[in-house]
């Protein structure tokens, strides 16, 4: 991420955490521009451009979203499209991450919320047919929204439903589970800690659990949200991701080690 980016972000949070209080329809409308955002090049190229007038691109804002948005949101929108963003992609991810961003801060259970993310981009990882269903060009945000709907009534949460309901939308990745995994990761990052996938043959006692955690936590200088995926084709071992990290001590890996040194 370019350093002007970065900075943007900052800037763009800091706006989105200066509301007095933020809710389920905060993030709706948070989505709903970033949706809008990467739906037009040209608008995104017309509110991100650095040589326009700042007066202008508030004029902009406020014409496109001033009555679809809460005044709160047009609010964080304008600091949004004040910053200098690397380039307009950045912007409207950023506006996506705000939107996730509010559902964490909404949330009253921040780990229950990570762990329905995670079973449901496990549920939709196993199944071929549905991730095809779910990332196809073929089909439309609203056909899709319509499936996620169905697949998830009753069976979770107000704001995990919101979040998978969002990810047909999303222009981040283009598989449907990736794009729920960068989410995990934006709700780790407000809550000051970091996702780690754990991939192991057998399942984990909780005394295991509770050992690789701290382990972990030591390792990383921080508390982990720890996501555990039982995999038997690693056929022993453990392999662990943590943000691009990885450490991975399967037997699995060790064979394939071998075999390339034999080659």
């Amino acid at each position: 991420m370019a350093s002007s980016t970065r900075q943007a972000r900052i800037v763009a949070q800091e706006a989105l955490d200066a509301l007095g209080s933020v809710n389920l329809a905060t993030a709706t409308e948070l989505f709903a521009a970033a949706n809008a955002l990467h739906s037009s090049k040209q608008l995104r190229a017309a509110l991100s451009d650095p040589s326009a007038e700042a007066a202008s691109k508030e004029q902009l804002v406020h014409k496109v979203f001033g009555s679809k948005l809460s005044k709160e949101v047009v609010s964080v929108l304008v600091t949004v499209v004040q910053a200098r963003w690397s380039s307009p992609r950045d912007m409207a991810d950023s506006m996506e991450s705000l939107g996730v961003r509010a559902l964490a801060r909404a949330s009253k259970n921040l780990d229950g919320l990570q762990v329905e993310l995670f079973e449901i981009q496990q549920l939709v990882s196993v199944d071929p047919e549905l991730e095809l269903a779910l990332s196809s060009t073929r089909a439309t945000a609203e056909q899709k929204q319509a499936l996620v709907s169905k697949l998830m009534a009753g069976k979770t949460s107000e704001p995990a439903l919101e979040l998978a309901l969002q990810a047909v939308f999303s222009k981040t990745y283009k598989r449907f589970a990736e794009v729920l995994e960068q989410y995990g990761f934006w709700i780790a990052e407000f809550a000051g800690e970091s996702v780690a996938h754990i991939r192991v043959a057998s399942e984990l006692s909780k005394a295991q659990l509770d050992r690789l955690a701290k382990a972990l936590a030591g390792y990383f200088g921080r508390e982990l949200q720890i996501n555990v995926e039982v995999d038997p084709e690693i056929m022993g071992g453990v392999h662990i991701a943590v943000n691009g990290e990885v450490l991975d001590a399967t037997v699995l890996t060790k064979l394939q080690n071998a075999r390339l040194q034999l080659g």
